[in-house]
């Protein structure tokens, strides 16, 4: 495979989404580039805010396993506690007569308060249960949301650099399945005062078209999704990408020279 073809494997090899064989493939070849090991660095930095970008979807109800975990759960015999020697006072302080019922009492308060420790234990652990199981199934889901987002043919991705400087990561990520543009940004500085970032559609022989705006948190990152507008859909692919710092609230049309801009490719 040429270098071109398996640079384009970084994203999925950073998100560990390769196969055994691909894998293999990749790795002998990243040994000695130092090209795909800046992608595999970036988009690894990527990943941590990821999980943050796309919403999770409705997790389906599992009431089969959930039941069987509960059920199993409930056959667990919780380990007896050897019962203790009565204390008999002497008969000549306490009468027999009055000896046997207040120990018949004694031992039945005992045995309802094991009784009720028991259940609440067994609900406690039952409620445990329902919530590990309900954290599970979210996490599977989320995990499947987020590959499915930023893998696949249907994604294209572009790379937002100004020159040489590579110290701002700005990566825009195209779904044309899900209609979004998902914008990721790594030590991105702040945008001026009183102004927004601004990304543009640009195609050859046309007016930049707008993509939408963000702004970074105070530590320079964002998880971004923005829609696609209609006329950038129905128009076909775009060629590049362009990043500007437009007045709060965007333009209709780049205020400045772009301050980072990139060519899309596709993930896979």
């Amino acid at each position: 495979m040429t270098h071109k073809e398996l640079i384009e494997s970084a994203a999925s090899y950073a998100l560990e989404a390769l196969d055994h064989d691909e894998r293999a493939t990749f790795e002998a070849h990243l040994a000695g580039c130092g090209e795909c090991q800046s992608e595999v660095a970036a988009y690894r930095e990527v990943a941590s805010v990821l999980a943050h970008a796309v919403p999770t979807r409705a997790v389906p109800r599992s009431d089969a396993l959930r039941d069987r975990i509960l059920r199993e759960a409930l056959q667990v015999r919780p380990i007896a506690i050897a019962p203790r020697p009565p204390v008999v006072a002497p008969v000549a302080v306490r009468p027999r007569g009055r000896v046997v019922p207040w120990l018949a009492a004694a031992a039945a308060a005992v045995a309802a308060v094991g009784l009720g420790v028991m259940y609440r234990g067994e609900h406690q652990r039952a409620a445990d249960l329902r919530s590990m199981l309900a954290t599970a199934q979210a996490t599977l889901a989320r995990d499947d949301s987020t590959l499915a987002a930023f893998l696949g043919p249907e994604v294209h991705v572009v790379s937002l650099t100004a020159g040489a400087d590579r110290k701002s990561s700005v990566r825009v990520f195209w779904n044309h399945t899900r209609r979004q543009f998902i914008v990721t940004a790594l030590n991105l500085p702040p945008a001026p005062q009183g102004k927004t970032y601004q990304l543009w559609a640009l195609r050859k022989g046309r007016a930049p078209l707008s993509m939408g705006t963000f702004n970074p948190d105070p530590s320079g990152r964002t998880a971004t999704t923005l829609p696609v507008a209609q006329e950038i859909n129905d128009g076909g692919f775009i060629d590049d990408c362009a990043m500007t710092a437009e007045p709060a609230g965007g333009s209709p049309q780049p205020t400045e020279t772009p301050r980072l801009t990139g060519a899309w490719r596709h993930v896979d």
